[in-house]
């Protein structure tokens, strides 16, 4: 009983001692060889070990991208006339990804004045895909359907993702708190798409991408 009372009370010491940064605000994702960027805003924590290193955790969650195309549609009963036709149709995507990592901390450290930091990462992305219909035309006539395969591919899916990546940025404190610009440069180690439509419709999907962000944080003591 006595250790346990004991360990509580380091373990309560120690959270009471230490310095975890709320963080939030703005960013934009590029996917290479994807022509929009995917504007969004995060949200984070920062743990310190000590004044040079810390350890993040972020929550970014992106609006969609639509890109027009065109895609077959097939009769469901093989009376229907025509058989197949094709349809005006935008796809969207978006990120919502989830990263954690170490930072290393050159200059005035921290918590205190002007610093560069810079570290790994890893992340883990969940990118749902939806169609949406420009063109209208009976669903109870005719299906979405892959001109490959002749699968019905339906009109939703996602691809979850694990990626590798490095993390760098400036900031700088002042009186109200801090305010930082970092930089994500990430590789997907592997991508599994959820279903054919998703698999289909990966145009807008990149294995490399390029995140901007720009926000605030503040120390709670």
């Amino acid at each position: 009983m006595q250790r346990r009372i004991l360990f509580l009370f380091l373990l309560v010491t120690t959270l009471s001692q230490a310095q975890t940064g709320v963080a939030g605000g703005f960013s934009l994702i590029k996917g290479f060889g994807v022509p929009k960027p995917y504007p969004g805003i995060h949200l984070g924590v920062e743990i310190p070990r000590d004044d040079e290193v810390s350890f993040f955790a972020r929550i970014t969650a992106t609006l969609s991208n639509y890109v027009s195309d065109s895609v077959m549609v097939e009769a469901i009963d093989p009376m229907t006339s025509p058989q197949t036709d094709y349809k005006r149709v935008s796809v969207g995507m978006n990120y919502f990804n989830i990263e954690g990592g170490t930072r290393y901390y050159l200059g005035s450290g921290y918590d205190y004045g002007w610093s560069a930091y810079g570290g790994s990462l890893l992340m883990l992305s969940f990118n749902p895909i939806r169609m949406r219909k420009d063109e209208d035309f009976d669903e109870t006539l005719y299906r979405f359907t892959d001109p490959s395969t002749g699968q019905e591919l339906g009109s939703k899916g996602s691809i979850v993702s694990l990626s590798f990546g490095l993390n760098a940025g400036v900031k700088n404190h002042f009186a109200f708190g801090m305010l930082y610009f970092d930089i994500n440069l990430a590789y997907a180690l592997f991508a599994l798409p959820s279903n054919q439509f998703a698999s289909v419709n990966s145009g807008s999907y990149s294995p490399l991408i390029l995140g901007f962000n720009f926000g605030f944080r503040k120390d709670l003591y």
